[in-house]
């Protein structure tokens, strides 16, 4: 398997990481705004960073 490939999904299982952190500190504490859209553009630049290192790695492969 290409390091390319290796790393997008890596990115990918961080992003879910990220998600679920996320959504555990939401139930504990409740809403905050701001923590809850930084932690959502986090995970989606995760999500779309590994998405295009996968794509980059398979077309390359």
């Amino acid at each position: 398997m290409p390091p390319l490939v290796i790393l997008g999904i890596g990115l990918m299982v961080a992003c879910m990481l990220v998600s679920g952190f996320d959504a555990v500190r939401t139930m504990r504490h409740g809403r905050e705004p701001e923590r809850r859209i930084r932690a959502f553009l986090l995970a989606a630049g995760l999500l779309v960073a590994g998405g295009i290192c996968v794509a980059v790695g398979s077309a390359t492969a």
